[in-house]
């Protein structure tokens, strides 16, 4: 059973920024010609099935700019519900999960968080365009110093770099800012 009211939702977000405090990569990362460029990527699906196309045109994007070596770069993590939707054949390392490996809160139970924690990548990109409880818990988990997100007000406390959602070609527009952050 997922607790959907406010107040349980602050009590579970409070609670996994404090378990995951400790985890946090303090490691910065540069994005220049002279500095440490990202190679590794983990993409967070996102959390409904309604927005597998925004993930699918995303994935195509991005395995195009990157080349035949983006299908080692890139992992995927995501509800399989929605993995089933976008072609992950192209890709190597994949999680997906159900909704039974989510707690009664809605963040990752005790498998999930350990495979998740095994998981070290530069860039995480949490493709949710509202916020997600479980994208975000996930972000946490996973070491990376970098993490992008589309803008919330909870999103603050998980993502290092939050994306402004505006108009109607949203997705286009935050797939280009997205490129010129991580230096696709």
């Amino acid at each position: 059973i997922i607790v959907n009211s406010s107040n349980s939702k602050k009590l579970a977000l409070w609670w996994n920024r404090l378990i995951n405090r400790n985890k946090r990569n303090s490691q910065s990362l540069f994005i220049s010609k002279k500095g440490k460029t990202p190679k590794q990527f983990l993409i967070i699906l996102p959390e409904h099935s309604t927005e597998s196309d925004l993930a699918k045109r995303f994935l195509r994007s991005m395995r195009n700019a990157m080349g035949p070596a983006g299908s080692n770069q890139v992992r995927l993590l995501g509800l399989e519900s929605v993995g089933s939707l976008v072609d992950s054949s192209d890709f190597h390392h994949y999680i997906f999960f159900t909704r039974e490996d989510l707690n009664r809160w809605g963040t990752p139970d005790k498998e999930l968080t350990y495979a998740c924690e095994k998981i070290t990548v530069d860039v995480v990109l949490d493709l949710n365009q509202e916020f997600s409880l479980f994208s975000a818990a996930l972000s946490q988990i996973v070491s990376a110093p970098l993490r992008i997100g589309f803008y919330s007000k909870e999103g603050k406390d998980y993502y290092n770099i939050m994306i402004r959602r505006q108009g109607e070609e949203l997705a286009e527009s935050g797939f280009k800012e997205i490129f010129q952050i991580i230096g696709i």
